[in-house]
């Protein structure tokens, strides 16, 4: 069986999941270092040896609550996917980038892949990819990416029976890489279409009487992405490094808040630029420099133009100088970020960014990393973790003075794996969904989320279980506890009413889950043959309604997968999605697919 080295990312928007591939490594093969420098890199990105496997075993966690394998903890504490027919982890527009993904996989001789599959509720998905220039010199991949659902959801409300939650993603891009002797040039784009209509039901939050208008939940609305992008970085070689790049990135929703109204469009012109000198002994002083532009449209008609400062333009710079220490007993990184954002006035902050790794008893690892800095909240990122936000108001710029994990990582044992970690963390202008508190507009978007941004504090503890006996029996599990402290800013008190010295008091972390469990267990009986369980658990959810918090039911959801591979070249897989047939939501309001099933197939070639 042949071996390849895969790239494993956890930001899977889509939902095809490639978790499913990573095995451990073969520990009779290495010694105690590499062991402790394979355990450094979890929470970030894996290169594994693994054999061969040609099916995307976790392709449909499009219609599944995420299962989170790996340490990588999102800005986000807990992400859910955002539509009636799938949980998955966030990313770009809720695509996964599969193609991107699978073509940075060094096939020896085969340069393609395909997957696709079907299922109950209309629920369809579907990967591209290949290797147009795969070269010692050169690499040009191009991908794809789809995912649809087009079927009926249940409410708990009695006046709505049902209702038909329609979604429509497609992704791809171009990516291409020629090696220089002294340096890497990096050129690409990507574009991608989403549709969907807002299919929930609107929250009536007055106490007094006010006017019934007509919900429009039958329109869809579509949001487009564009992307280009060119760098050039020095080969690792090089005495001084650098690196630049530059990217573009265009936004553009249809309609504003209904169909009548002429959606926002959003630019963002991106500049990074950064220096690094070694020194000796694993030693290097460096400095990083981004910029980001940010210019809008306002929505609305020729005649009518929603005037808000929210579509004012604004940018963002961040400078980073740092000194980085890497040897055998230790990783160190001291630095600081400096950052200045431009939004209703000019505004300075200064936030750390530390890492220390520090390897103990030759199997196990002490981490610790501060850091902090900016996040800008376009519509483009947004939409991505909820893509009902409110079409008409993009957010503020969220500023985390300080945001600390620390924690320790151990491979106790052959394939046994483990980590307990806990963490703070301090964010003004942090961003969490509520529905919207009033109607927009007759025969409009009346059950948009929108965006409520105060002060926030988090603790944070956790712990992930990892245990492979002999690639047979693989089981993970991993518990996650939040507690929240939120604080309102003063430019929200009066949006909410929130005069009282006690309301801060009353807050609660809308949308996001205090306690989450995500557990697994895989077994392989035959070789060709894959049987997965999996469940994912989040509770202590709140949504505000008339300015009272409701609290909404625990999402509990368990998932059944086999698979099959016949050979290198081909497999198929079947899964079953809420086997325990739950009525949730992830949203207030957005009742999630009730029990479905979907089957599909990989090829490579």
């Amino acid at each position: 069986m042949r071996k390849i080295q895969a790239v494993m990312i956890t930001v899977l928007l889509s939902g095809v999941s490639l978790s499913g591939f990573a095995q451990e490594p073969d520990h009779n093969k290495e010694d105690e270092k590499e062991r402790i420098d394979r355990q450094q890199n979890l929470n970030r990105e894996m290169t594994l040896e693994r054999e061969y496997d040609p099916i995307v075993q976790d392709a449909a966690k499009v219609n599944t609550l995420p299962v989170v394998r790996e340490m990588n903890i999102s800005k986000r504490p807990i992400v859910y996917s955002d539509y009636a027919a799938p949980t998955f982890p966030d990313k770009e527009m809720n695509l996964l980038p599969a193609g991107r993904l699978m073509t940075e996989v060094a096939h020896s001789e085969r340069n393609g892949y395909l997957h696709f599959a079907g299922g109950m509720l209309m629920n369809f998905n579907g990967d591209f990819g290949y290797h147009l220039l795969n070269t010692g010199r050169d690499k040009l991949d191009v991908y794809f990416s789809h995912r649809s659902t087009n079927g009926d959801v249940k409410f708990s409300a009695d006046s709505v029976a049902k209702r038909k939650a329609k979604l429509n993603d497609n992704f791809g891009g171009l990516d291409f890489k020629h090696r220089f002797d002294a340096a890497t040039l990096s050129l690409g784009g990507s574009f991608g279409h989403s549709a969907f209509n807002y299919y929930g039901v609107p929250a009536h939050t007055f106490t007094a009487p006010v006017p019934v208008v007509e919900n429009d939940s039958a329109t869809n609305q579509g949001n487009r992405y564009i992307n280009v992008y060119a760098g050039v970085a020095s080969n690792r070689e090089s005495s001084l490094g650098y690196h630049i790049g530059i990217d573009y990135r265009n936004f553009n929703q249809k309609y504003a808040l209904s169909k009548v109204y002429d959606g926002m469009t959003e630019n963002s012109i991106g500049l990074n630029l950064g220096l690094r000198s070694p020194v000796s002994n694993g030693q290097c002083f460096g400095v990083d420099l981004k910029t980001n532009l940010l210019t809008y449209t306002e929505p609305g008609t020729d005649e009518v133009k929603i005037d808000s400062t929210a579509f004012n333009n604004r940018y963002e710079v961040t400078l980073s100088p740092y000194y980085r220490l890497e040897n055998k007993k230790v990783k160190l990184l001291l630095g600081l970020n400096l950052m200045l954002v431009s939004q209703d006035g000019t505004e300075v902050f200064i936030s750390p960014n530390v890492a220390l790794d520090v390897p103990v008893a030759n199997w196990s690892l002490f981490y610790v990393n501060l850091g902090g800095g900016i996040e800008s909240n376009t519509m483009y990122e947004l939409s991505r973790l909820n893509r009902y936000l409110n079409p008409a108001f993009t957010p503020d710029v969220s500023r985390t003075w300080a945001d600390l994990k620390l924690g320790v990582r151990s491979a106790a044992a052959e394939g046994l794996w483990f980590d307990l970690f806990a963490g703070y963390k301090y964010t003004e202008s942090d961003v969490f969904y509520n529905p919207s508190s009033y109607s927009w507009i007759d025969n409009g978007f009346n059950n948009v989320s929108m965006a409520f941004q105060p002060v926030s504090q988090r603790l944070q503890a956790g712990a992930t279980l990892k245990y492979d006996y002999q690639k047979i029996v693989d089981f993970y599990l991993k518990g996650v506890y939040n507690h929240y402290n939120l604080k309102y800013l003063d430019t929200w008190k009066n949006a909410y009413g929130a005069a009282e010295p006690d309301a801060d008091d009353a807050l609660e972390a809308y949308g996001r889950p205090a306690f989450t469990v995500d557990a697994g267990l895989t077994v392989r009986p035959l070789k060709p043959l894959a049987l997965s369980l999996d469940y994912s658990m989040a509770s202590g959810m709140y949504a505000r309604l008339d300015k009272e918090n409701v609290k909404m039911g625990a999402i509990n959801d368990l998932r059944f997968r086999a698979s099959w591979i016949f050979n290198d070249v081909f497999g198929v897989y079947a899964q079953f999605n809420n086997l325990l047939f739950r009525k949730q939501e992830l949203y207030y309001g957005y009742p999630l697919q009730p029990f479905s099933a979907m089957a599909g197939f990989s090829v490579t070639f």
